[in-house]
């Protein structure tokens, strides 16, 4: 008669599945976390440039002006702007993560069904 309980092999070999998996979700989610907080930085970038009219000369031009103004205001005024330039980028990051996350959902699990088979 065979013995039930699993060999330690069988165990070990599952125990390596799991922290496979694991490691495979922990990356794949920073790294699509990553990507949705430069695509949410680049719409931030992208405002920018179409409110210069797309010149380079212009660009600089407001980004000094907004650094000028900045580093002159007092420390009330700063803070509330460091306030609405957070709730901007988690506002976009939000909306990406939102729009971006059934199809990476999708593709993990479509990755941890596959397990580790190359394809």
């Amino acid at each position: 008669m065979a013995d039930p309980r699993p060999t330690l092999r069988a165990r070990l070999a599952r125990a390596g599945r799991i922290a496979s998996d694991i490691c495979h979700v922990g990356l794949s989610v920073s790294l699509w976390l990553a990507g949705t907080l430069l695509a949410a930085l680049g719409m931030v970038l992208a405002f920018l440039v179409v409110a210069a009219d797309g010149r380079p000369l212009r660009f600089f031009a407001h980004l000094q002006n907004l650094s000028t103004h900045y580093l002159f205001a007092d420390p009330l005024a700063r803070a509330h702007f460091d306030r609405q330039v957070l709730a901007l980028i988690l506002g976009l990051v939000g909306l990406l993560v939102i729009a971006r996350l059934p199809s990476f959902v999708g593709k993990l699990r479509r990755d941890l069904a596959r397990g580790g088979q190359n394809g």
